[in-house]
C-alpha cells in the first residue's frame, strides 16, 4: 500500500511539473494546421528556449471555438482574430492583451495591418461590386473580420444587402479554399485576406481581379489567460516585442508591435 501510494504520489508530481513546463497556444483555423504550424514554428521555438517550456499549439475547430476555449482556460496563450479579440473585449471577458502579430509584406517588410479583398475571377462577368447581386459568394467564417466582416460592410456601403440580395453563399472556411473556388469558378466571387492573394504566382494573379480593398485592419491579437501568473505575462509579452523572425517571410511571424486597442474595438461598429 505504501508503494502504491509513492507511485500515485511520484505520478501526480510528475503531471503537476509536465502542467507546469507546457504553455498552450491556441489559434484561429484561417490556414491549414499544417500551414499554421510552420507560420509559429520559429515563434514557438524562440518562447520554449526563452521560457524553458514546451509551447503546445492548438488550432481551434472554428473561430467562435477559440472563444470558448479561452473562457474555459484551456489555452494559456491565443492569436486571436481582430474581430474575436473585440468581442472578447466586449463581452469582458478577462484576458491580457501582449502584442500585435506583425508579417512581412511581398518586399520583406514587416506589416501590423493587413486588408479585406473581394475578389471574382478575371473572365467573370462581375466588373463592380453592383454586379454582386444574385451572385453567388464565398466567405470564410461568421467570426472572420477579412472573410466576412469587412466584405459584408464594404457590400453596405456600396448599396448592396449581403444577407438579402447575393445569389447562393458559400462558408468555405479557409482564404485558400476560396482561392480554389475562384479559380474553379464554382463562386463568382469571394472574400479573403490580401496576404494569400499577394501570395499567389503573378499567372495566377492574372486570373483574378480586385473588386475591392479594405482599408488596414490590425492583424491577430496576442492575448494572454488571466490565470497565468503576471509575472509571466510580463516576460512573454517583453519577449514578443523583442522577437525579430531570421528569415522575415510571408510563411512565418515577423514580430509583434503594440497597438491602440480603439482599432479593435471600432470593428464591432462594422455589424
Amino acid at each position: 500500500m505504501k508503494i502504491k501510494k509513492l507511485l500515485g504520489i511520484v505520478l501526480l508530481c510528475c503531471t503537476c511539473l509536465c502542467a507546469k513546463d507546457q504553455l498552450v497556444l491556441g489559434v484561429n483555423p484561417y490556414k491549414t494546421t499544417p500551414e499554421l504550424q510552420a507560420i509559429h514554428a520559429e515563434l514557438i521555438a524562440y518562447l520554449e528556449k526563452a521560457l524553458d517550456k514546451e509551447i503546445v499549439l492548438v488550432v481551434s475547430k472554428d473561430y467562435n471555438q477559440l472563444i470558448t476555449l479561452i473562457e474555459q482556460g484551456s489555452v494559456d496563450m491565443a492569436s486571436i482574430s481582430p474581430k474575436l479579440f473585440a468581442m472578447l473585449r466586449q463581452k469582458e471577458i478577462k484576458a491580457d492583451y501582449l502584442a500585435t502579430i506583425q508579417f512581412a509584406d511581398t518586399q520583406t517588410l514587416k506589416r501590423s495591418t493587413y486588408r479585406s479583398l473581394i475578389l471574382t475571377p478575371k473572365e467573370s462577368s462581375v466588373k463592380t461590386l453592383a454586379d454582386l447581386k444574385g451572385k453567388s459568394f464565398g466567405f470564410t467564417d461568421v467570426d472572420s473580420t477579412s472573410g466576412y466582416l469587412y466584405p459584408r460592410f464594404t457590400m453596405r456601403q456600396n448599396g448592396i444587402d449581403p444577407s438579402k440580395e447575393l445569389g447562393k453563399i458559400y462558408m468555405l472556411k479557409k482564404h485558400s479554399k476560396i482561392i480554389d473556388a475562384l479559380l474553379e469558378k464554382s463562386i463568382d466571387a469571394g472574400a479573403v485576406y490580401d496576404g494569400i492573394y499577394r501570395a499567389l504566382p503573378e499567372e495566377t494573379q492574372r486570373k483574378i481581379r480586385i473588386l475591392s480593398t479594405s482599408e488596414e485592419i490590425p492583424y491577430d491579437a496576442m492575448i494572454a489567460s488571466e490565470h497565468l501568473d503576471p509575472a509571466l505575462v510580463a516576460k512573454i509579452k517583453t519577449l514578443l516585442l523583442a522577437f525579430h523572425s531570421s528569415t522575415n517571410t510571408q510563411s512565418s511571424i515577423a514580430g509583434f508591435e503594440e497597438k491602440p486597442l480603439f482599432l479593435y474595438d471600432r470593428l464591432l461598429h462594422l455589424e
